[in-house]
């Protein structure tokens, strides 16, 4: 009886030795854009690298508008203020601006086109004019930026306005 003791648990021990050992794997990392919304979204991704880019493709609610405006002539400055203005103030002019795919874009009731580039943004209207902007863009908000100097000859002197606006806006 011993002797087949002897044999189970040697046995055992041989079995017990030899069990396989649970293999551990190491999981892929897939970098990409992990947001949906994003025109560079990649499914597969399991680490957000923060390389996404964003369309302005969309409704877009202004939230407010920070305004920098001087006048100068000969040197001398005649008007210089600066303000933010925000839905809530009574004499608030921002709209909602619509962007399609197709390239049209609807602001105050009037529909444009546009192009962007990069960060520059050009709003062509249907006499042909056409402004050409700085803009930002994330999955929520959009930031426009126009800067513009005009230049006047008025009896000999010049006349200089400068108006820097800061729009944020909201996705709809």
């Amino acid at each position: 009886m011993k002797k087949t003791l002897s044999i189970l648990f040697a046995v055992s021990i041989v079995f017990t030795a030899c069990e396989k050992e649970e293999e551990t794997t190491t999981p892929t990392v897939i970098n990409g854009c992990m947001d949906a919304i994003a025109t560079n979204y990649d499914s597969t991704a399991t680490n957000d690298d923060g390389s996404c880019m964003f369309s302005i493709v969309g409704t877009w609610s202004p939230t407010s508008a920070a305004v920098d405006y001087s006048v100068t002539m000969a040197g001398v400055t005649l008007m210089d203020t600066s303000y933010t203005t925000t839905p809530s103030d009574p004499d608030f002019e921002f709209t909602d601006i619509i962007f399609t795919a197709d390239g049209n874009v609807t602001m105050d009731g009037e529909t444009s086109t546009y192009t962007d580039s990069g960060s520059a943004l050009t709003i062509t209207e249907s006499d042909g004019e056409s402004q050409t902007v700085s803009y930002t863009v994330t999955s929520t908000d959009m930031v426009i930026i126009i800067n513009e100097t005009e230049t006047e000859d008025e009896n000999g002197m010049t006349l200089i306005s400068t108006s820097n606006i800061t729009m944020n806006y909201t996705r709809q």
